[in-house]
């Protein structure tokens, strides 16, 4: 792991932006903190080698991929950290993935820190939206991240998963008005008024 950028935070915590995650303390910290609570399937659950071997050439042809990876250092050790890449199917969108503050950390702003990190390096990369998913019962992250501006934008059944609430947070003021309108928040003709002041309709 090396450290590409980092911000000091309150009480000798640090964000940085690392250029990988080391995979055996994140595993420790997901299988210790993440799996007991919220167990998911593994990825490659119920493949053969010739099917692993696959999954890995798969995920290489995604090489290309914008990746952020941020980590909550306190002094050395990793308290934190987040991973997140570029949406494959909706490249202006950024998918932020797992995420973990070590319990006898949390309730320090830890968490909104890093998410707040995250708004502002996909945003300078010119990305459009991020979006999450979170299990339904979830809810400090699911409360926090509605408090600094994301939005539900549904629900669905994840098999690795289980059941699960999908996020978004919009960095374009016209995507923000157009769900609001499609929610039913603003009237039509503030989102028709931007529609056609951007020559699309």
């Amino acid at each position: 792991m090396n450290i590409l950028r980092s911000w000091p935070l309150h009480n000798e915590f640090t964000i940085a932006l690392v250029d990988e995650l080391p995979t055996d303390i994140i595993r420790a910290q997901v299988k210790k903190y993440l799996a007991p609570e919220y167990p998911m399937i593994p990825r490659n659950f119920g493949l053969n080698e010739n099917g692993i071997e696959k999954l890995k050439n798969i995920k290489a042809k995604l090489k290309d991929q914008f990746v952020l990876r941020l980590v909550v250092l306190h002094k050395d050790e990793i308290v934190g950290w987040t991973d997140g890449w570029q949406d494959s199917v909706e490249q202006d969108s950024f998918f932020m993935g797992a995420s973990l503050v070590l319990p006898e950390y949390r309730k320090q702003g830890l968490y909104t820190a890093l998410v707040n990190k995250v708004m502002e390096l996909s945003k300078d990369e010119g990305f459009q939206s991020i979006w999450s998913l979170h299990v339904m019962t979830n809810n400090p992250v699911l409360i926090g991240k509605l408090k600094i501006g994301f939005h539900i934008y549904g629900f669905e059944v994840n098999t690795r998963y289980g059941a699960l609430v999908r996020l978004v947070y919009h960095h374009s003021e016209t995507k923000l008005k157009a769900l609001k309108f499609r929610a039913g928040a603003i009237g039509e003709s503030e989102i028709s008024n931007e529609l056609l002041k951007s020559k699309l309709l």
